[in-house]
């Protein structure tokens, strides 16, 4: 059964090459466009395995669903990777609970090491 990876972003284009990404890799990918909608996924699949999470985003930020989402208990060991092109918020989301962060642009060796090393 492939490993469920949820993908938060706001831009179409940068989820769709992610999605592509994981699926070559034989992931399954759930997108959403912002935290809410992310909110609305887990609700629905409570199996997803990680979260790759963008900051900044329209309706609810990255920041604001890492905050809310560590503070669940079921979701408390989630692992959340963040993807931000701002290099200055990753010592942020890491405090906030953030497992790693990646600086886009995504590149595809790096993301899928990532995740391997928090899927095993």
């Amino acid at each position: 059964m492939p490993r469920k990876i949820l993908v938060v972003d706001d831009d179409p284009t940068n989820r769709k090459l992610i999605v592509t990404i994981l699926s070559k890799k034989g992931f399954e990918a759930i997108e959403a466009g912002n935290g809410v909608e992310a909110f609305n996924v887990l609700a629905n699949n409570p199996d997803i395995d990680i979260i790759l999470l963008d900051i900044i985003m329209p309706v609810m930020d990255g920041i604001t669903f890492l905050k809310e989402i560590k503070s669940r208990p079921d979701y408390i060991n989630l692992p959340i990777i963040i993807l931000t092109t701002d290099d200055s918020r990753k010592t942020e989301a890491l405090a906030l609970g953030a497992n790693d962060v990646i600086i886009k642009p995504i590149r595809p060796v790096m993301l899928i090491e990532k995740l391997q090393n928090y899927l095993q």
